[in-house]
């Protein structure tokens, strides 16, 4: 297991010891599962499966039950789904939980409806990885099935001071951050991002948010697309 690995799982960890954690879900993602930003999109979520790949601390779990999702989620530490499992339980929601990454998801093939990876999916390190995880993303969505992306954007500030290796990857240098010394693949364009997906996915559409909170931005790319038959 990554040391990357073992410092999410401590972060988490610190998270709830300090009961830091929170349950509100990301407003950009309520947006595009309940909006009408995403043309002919199906709204009828009731009794369809869903899988939150890299779920984090949980925030967007509650969220899409309360849509009558059947709820599952990837992690890439044991210590993260016991304690968000823990979190859901303890206010009476229920999801499935287990170990995985971009790359090996623990759910069978042609399984989920949707699929929502919130500021995930960069944290690969090569451009065979990142094709890699779009292909499992893939794998485990239905004919039709939708993915829900977002992912960071050039003027993000984990930026601030990363080196760029070419082709995508980032080698971070963000001071007091835990992911400094780790590299990840970040899309630089709409382009960009629609070479990567375009070949399995249709429809793929692209937005993008961008805040600047003062000292600094925090820029994401949003993605959604469909799984071609």
């Amino acid at each position: 297991m990554s040391n990357a690995f073992n410092a999410w799982a401590d972060e988490y960890k610190r998270y709830q010891n300090g009961q830091i954690g929170y349950f509100w879900p990301c407003e950009t993602l309520v947006r595009m599962m309940k909006g009408s930003y995403i043309p002919d999109s199906n709204k009828d979520y009731n009794g369809k499966n869903v899988l939150d790949m890299g779920f984090g601390n949980g925030n967007n779990l509650m969220f899409l039950g309360t849509l009558g999702l059947n709820v599952h989620g990837a992690e890439v530490h044991k210590n993260i789904c016991d304690i968000v499992g823990e979190r859901l339980n303890s206010v009476g929601y229920q999801a499935d939980l287990r170990v995985g990454t971009n790359r090996e998801i623990p759910f069978d093939s042609d399984y989920f409806d949707y699929l929502v990876s919130w500021n995930v999916i960069h944290y690969e390190s090569t451009e065979e990885s990142i094709r890699e995880a779009i292909k499992e993303y893939h794998r485990v969505l239905k004919p039709g099935g939708r993915f829900f992306i977002s992912t960071t954007g050039p003027k993000h500030r984990i930026l601030k001071g990363a080196q760029y290796l070419g082709h995508n990857r980032y080698l971070i240098g963000r001071e007091g951050d835990f992911r400094k010394g780790e590299i990840y693949f970040y899309f630089g364009s709409e382009d960009n991002i629609r070479y990567y997906f375009g070949d399995l996915f249709s429809d793929v559409l692209v937005g993008r948010t961008n805040d600047f909170l003062m000292t600094e931005s925090v820029d994401y790319f949003i993605i959604t697309g469909v799984k071609k038959g």
